[in-house]
């Protein structure tokens, strides 16, 4: 009797979504190219045109969007599921917003300094 309660129990289960998706896709692209080429010579001493095609796709990787993509689409995947509610979500995009930005902030000022500091020290040698 119990295995046929949780039997029933679990087929009346219905998992809780999102009221409305997100795009998780945001940084991903797909590209395809055409070579032309020439061909002379090899074993077989083929000559003569060749063509070849190809594809390619994946995420597009900044200088530092790595980290923020994948949380990104780590809480995307969350909210799509319903294991976070929209004001968590909103919560946590501004967060992500929040740490990207402070430090790309951060990454410059670091550069900035680290510039003037070679440009000082080549003053100096003259």
């Amino acid at each position: 009797m119990k295995k046929i309660l949780y039997i029933l129990i679990f087929l009346c289960h219905k998992p809780v979504y999102a009221d409305e998706i997100q795009d998780c896709d945001v940084m991903t692209y797909e590209t395809g190219s055409i070579t032309l080429g020439f061909k002379a010579g090899g074993f077989g001493f083929g000559v003569g045109p060749e063509v070849s095609f190809g594809s390619s796709s994946g995420v597009k990787w900044g200088n530092n969007l790595q980290y923020m993509v994948a949380e990104y689409m780590e809480l995307c995947s969350r909210y799509n599921t319903g294991r976070v509610s929209k004001e968590d979500y909103d919560k946590e995009i501004q967060l992500i917003i929040h740490r990207s930005r402070n430090f790309t902030f951060k990454m410059n000022e670091m550069f900035r300094r680290k510039k003037q500091l070679m440009f000082n020290e080549m003053e100096s040698l003259q």
